[in-house]
């Protein structure tokens, strides 16, 4: 077994096996029934933004958590990036800036984060590393370190 079983809950945990597989090469070796299901489940959860389980509300951070998650499944071509990038204006803070885990609320440091994330992400730039979640030019940088 992989280990990763598409009725989870989509929260950082499947993220991350998935990001761990990605980065050890080896996601791809999965049964191809196992991966669709997984990208099923990922694309399932985008209702405007995306939530983490079904019946839940949207949540900023999943922007960034099932963006990554499509990406590194070679799925993020799915996402309605219209539809996400809407939820997230709603959740921007036109005073202070910054993103709310809701509409409504005050922004902080984390929803921020995994909003901008998120919009990188559904870019056709490919600026983040969707599995270790920096940067590219920080990701080709370590690569030369480790030559």
């Amino acid at each position: 077994s992989s280990g990763i079983n598409a009725e989870w809950p989509l929260r950082p945990g499947t993220f991350c096996s998935l990001a761990a597989l990605h980065l050890m090469g080896t996601l791809e070796t999965l049964p191809d029934e196992n991966l669709a299901k997984i990208r099923e489940w990922c694309l399932r959860r985008q209702v405007t933004g995306f939530n983490g389980r079904p019946n839940k509300p949207v949540d900023t951070c999943y922007s960034f958590w099932v963006g990554a998650s499509l990406s590194m499944l070679n799925a993020k071509q799915y996402l309605n990036k219209e539809c996400n990038f809407s939820f997230l204006m709603t959740t921007q803070d036109n005073y202070i800036g910054g993103f709310s885990k809701w509409p409504n609320q005050l922004p902080d440091a984390l929803h921020s984060y995994f909003g901008l994330a998120g919009l990188l992400l559904a870019t056709e730039d490919e600026a983040l590393h969707p599995a270790l979640n920096i940067s590219m030019r920080a990701f080709r940088h370590l690569e030369c370190l480790q030559s």
